[in-house]
């Protein structure tokens, strides 16, 4: 995820070019974002050792999230763009969290997953928190 965030402010030029065309309607651009990051995950997934592993639902699951955060951040909708900026400073608080040896006990294996799922329970709900508050899109 932190990846794609790092992608997001430096898109290629292919993608600003679509986004910033005036010429072109909100919906076309966005579905061509989305075709866009469709076939970059597709080619992602036929290169994996392991087609039923980890990574291969970890791409099941971007194939829904991406692009709706690749338009947030890089469409027409401020609404959106917010959520999406909210959204991605709560998943780098929890990332940094993650690593803070305060908040983390790495003492042992039980230690430590115990003490990631209570962040992972506790972002989510600050995550929560934030789409329930925000005004529909």
């Amino acid at each position: 995820m932190g990846d794609s965030f790092e992608d997001l402010e430096d898109p290629p030029v292919a993608v600003t070019t679509v986004t910033q065309n005036r010429w072109l309607s909100d919906n076309f651009k966005e579905r061509a974002l989305g075709t866009a990051i469709w076939s970059v995950l597709k080619a992602k997934r036929k290169r994996l050792k392991y087609g039923e592993g980890f990574i291969a639902h970890f791409y099941d699951i971007s194939e829904h999230v991406s692009p709706t955060l690749a338009w947030g951040f890089l469409g027409t909708n401020a609404k959106l763009k917010q959520t999406c900026l909210d959204f991605k400073e709560c998943w780098m608080d929890f990332v940094r969290s993650l690593f803070n040896i305060r908040r983390v006990s790495y003492v042992n294996v039980d230690a430590l997953s115990e003490d990631i799922l209570k962040l992972s329970y506790k972002w989510a709900g600050i995550v929560q928190q934030i789409v329930d508050t925000q005004t529909p899109l």
